[in-house]
């Protein structure tokens, strides 16, 4: 009798193995598979002295189980007041923005935006890093306090 081929898939890709191994991998599959069941479904028991049944509850619950016991979920994504603050952070910011002068918003567009490093915006300026390490300390204060007001 002809011996069989066994092939195991990985990453997409067949792989072909011993009968040995392959029987061993899908036991380990076999198993694991039987105990995730075990943990996801509730089962009953039988006391041998009393023949009393017990149920045993399964240690997850479906979301239909949880809605059914009202279990309240919290709502994906932001709430209404989060998204008013946030609105009106944006138009605070936006009137901010608008009161810098051309050179504070062009570095702030290479810092921020373009996200440069000091050192390569201090060679486009043509100045020491530490100039624009100042520069920008002295924008963030100066848009720190604009926001505040």
């Amino acid at each position: 009798m002809q011996e069989k081929d066994f092939y195991l898939y990985i990453n997409g890709q067949p792989v072909q193995v011993s009968r040995e191994v392959y029987r061993e991998y899908y036991r380990a599959e076999d198993k694991e598979r039987y105990f995730m069941g075990k943990l996801k479904k509730g089962h009953t028991k039988v006391n041998p002295e009393t023949q009393e049944i017990q149920y045993i509850p399964s240690r997850e619950l479906s979301y239909e189980q949880l809605a059914e016991q009202d279990w309240q979920f919290t709502a994906s994504g932001d709430s209404v007041e989060d998204r008013v603050v946030r609105a009106a952070m944006m138009e605070k910011l936006q009137a901010v923005l608008h009161s810098l002068s051309a050179e504070e918003l062009a570095l702030l567009n290479e810092l921020f935006y373009l996200e440069k490093t000091e050192r390569e915006v201090a060679g486009l300026y043509a100045v020491s890093q530490n100039t624009i390490h100042y520069r920008k300390n002295r924008l963030l204060d100066k848009l720190r306090k604009m926001m505040e007001k």
